[in-house]
């Protein structure tokens, strides 16, 4: 795993500093502590920075072809770059044994067309110096990040928003339409970036940019759900058969490694089936971490233990001291570089940190809740579903108000009985569009013209004629969610230890086959993930396997009201929050004023307004270069 960056003066011969693409590179250090390379050809500048993973003496980047016509800088993993590898032998001369030059070489022969051969997690820039033209690509999933900005006749380019800091001349101006996505749902996602004049290449697809000017977007891959008419009628037992061979062949790839490789391990069902798979693959002891919290009442270590004991793993398991978090806090927050309000950056950078001291490599269990059908909120949906579909559609809108009256368990159906399910699904779980609207300063407001991000959100909803429930909710999830919030949390805090991480189930070819089998063998009245559950009978324990879904719950109430006191007090006390600029001081300093917030809800909005002034200072305050 590596970082990269670059600059190209497309526009005119104007040659690049080469110090400037030097300072950006060494940004990212934290992506590659083991190698660094610059490439300044004329107007072109590529950096890389490098974490040693296969071909460790070789392999060095930035990479050209034989007679310097094409250049790749890369960030990732090919997993199939060996079979890919002998169709290319008979066309080109290899001096490597790593997956780069195999990238390179396709790029060369088959140019953006490639992309849907690849097997892997990558984000690259590939530069033909014939064509003279520049692609940057991300995988299907969006597991690694590629921020761009096309500004003044040149492109530039890097796995982080760090790398725009030394670049000179361009502008870093808050893009108002990110800033109400990120207090709608907590995070930014692609194409917006935090900045105006900066944006990410989104999951599935390839920017190309020539030396006239033009750009274009263009999607190769999309996550597309079956209709009903083309769902596979095999018995269940045949479809479990079919995902388990899936599920090997996505482990086993991702093992490849000439470092030491280890696995996270919560005692989830989705860490355990990885875990159980690469036990039986590998022959000497998997290296599995897993983490819990001081003074936890929810604590579930007992079954990472159970899983570690089942499989005989050499397992870590460290405890969280909520007596460091605010050393932690605001470097964490400020590592992250746009607003990221999910509060379990903490456990997932910890628990990286833990297991960078024994590995360079860990497999993750991450995406199986959205492949499978496994978060809580799509067996709410569900029930909701089949609660609207017994009362007829006249009486929906007169039943509502009832489930206002009723205890929250039963009445949150009921008052929603009229809404489409989906609907839940999306729902801001920060500031709905009203809060929002009553935190904007007036100029921000203007600024931000009629955009809103909850109506934004509601127009992602695929129809509910064209595909079932499931498979609408799964589908907001790995288009918003998944790439947006997980997969940029997992990236960034693994990659701040120099530690990779590969999510094989998140391999595309496990979502392909999913796609087409009917979302009631995934969730139904016997409960969520039912079909991944079967296909790992023979290797989980029945306690793993009747586990109920749970999150990596933080226990941000008690931290609010505890440890991380003294970053409330000292942001109610600030004189001139950086926040300030855009939101109305008396509605921030209302809801930063709970010395003990009573409820979720209430700590997640403090917590996202703490998220964004600690962010806002890194690169607003004075003091910042």
């Amino acid at each position: 795993m590596c970082g990269i960056c670059g600059i190209w003066n497309f526009g005119s011969d104007e040659p690049v500093d080469r110090d400037v693409v030097a300072a950006m590179t060494r940004r990212i250090l934290h992506r590659g502590p083991d190698e660094e390379g610059v490439h300044v050809e004329g107007p072109l500048g590529l950096g890389f920075r490098r974490l040693s993973i296969v071909d460790l003496a070789h392999s060095h980047q930035p990479m050209s072809n034989a007679d310097r016509s094409a250049w790749i800088t890369f960030n990732g993993e090919i997993y199939n770059f060996r079979e890919l590898r002998q169709g290319l032998e008979t066309l080109f001369a290899f001096h490597t044994s790593g997956d780069t030059e195999t990238l390179l070489h396709l790029l060369e022969w088959k140019g953006s067309a490639a992309l849907s051969d690849l097997v892997g997690m990558f984000a690259f820039a590939f530069w033909d110096a014939t064509q003279r033209s520049l692609l940057l690509a991300v995988d299907r999933f969006g597991k690694k990040p590629l921020y761009y900005s096309i500004h003044g006749g040149r492109v530039i380019f890097g796995s982080e928003l760090k790398v725009f800091r030394d670049v000179p001349g361009l502008d870093l101006d808050l893009d108002p339409e990110a800033l109400d996505e990120f207090l709608c749902s907590g995070f930014v996602n692609a194409p917006r970036s935090i900045f105006r004049t900066i944006r990410k290449v989104p999951p599935g697809h390839f920017l190309k940019v020539d030396s006239s000017g033009r750009v274009e977007l263009h999607c190769y891959w999309q996550p597309s759900f079956g209709s009903p008419d083309s769902f596979r009628d095999d018995p269940p037992e045949i479809l479990a058969s079919g995902l388990r061979l899936l599920l090997e062949e996505a482990v086993g790839c991702r093992l490849m490694s000439e470092v030491p490789l280890g696995a996270f391990l919560s005692g989830g069902l989705d860490s355990s089936a990885v875990v159980a798979l690469m036990a039986r693959r590998l022959s000497h002891r998997v290296q599995t971490f897993s983490i819990g919290f001081e003074d936890d009442p929810n604590d579930e270590s007992q079954f990472s233990a159970l899983m570690a004991r089942h499989c005989g793993t050499l397992h870590t398991h460290e405890v969280l001291s909520p007596r460091q978090l605010m050393d932690w806090v605001p470097g964490l927050i400020e590592h992250m570089d746009e607003p990221f309000a999910d509060d379990s950056i903490i456990p997932t950078w910890f628990v990286s940190k833990v297991a960078r001291q024994a590995v360079t490599v860990c497999l993750s269990g991450d995406g199986g809740d959205e492949i499978f059908g496994g978060y809580t909120w799509y067996r709410r949906a569900w029930r909701q579903d089949r609660l609207r579909r017994s009362v007829p559609s006249p009486l929906r809108s007169v039943v509502a108000p009832v489930g206002r009256i009723l205890p929250r368990k039963y009445g949150d159906y009921i008052a929603r009985i009229h809404q489409d399910p989906a609907i839940w699904r999306i729902s801001s779980p920060y500031f709905p569009t009203p809060l929002r609207h009553a935190l904007y300063r007036p100029e921000f407001s203007r600024h931000l013209g009629g955009f809103d991000a909850d109506r934004d959100r509601y127009g992602t909803i695929p129809d509910a004629g064209s595909l079932p429930l499931l498979s609408r909710l799964q589908s907001l999830d790995i288009s918003g969610y998944l790439p947006g919030g997980i997969l940029v949390k997992v990236d960034r805090l693994s990659m701040k230890e120099s530690l990779e991480v590969r999510c094989p189930l998140l391999d595309h070819r496990i979502f392909e086959y999913m796609s087409r089998i009917s979302p009631d063998v995934k969730l139904n009245a016997s409960g969520s993930k039912w079909l991944f559950q079967q296909a790992h009978q023979d290797v989980l324990p029945p306690d793993i396997l009747r586990r109920r879904k749970r999150g990596f719950d933080v226990p941000l109430l008690r931290w609010l009201s505890g440890p991380l006191t003294p970053l409330l007090e000292d942001l109610r006390s600030a004189p001139s929050l950086v926040l300030h600029r855009w939101l109305e001081p008396s509605v921030v300093t209302r809801i930063l004023s709970s010395k003990r917030p009573t409820d979720l809800s209430q700590a997640s909005r403090m917590w996202s307004l703490v998220c964004l002034e600690l962010w806002a200072r890194s690169w607003f305050a004075s003091t910042r270069p």
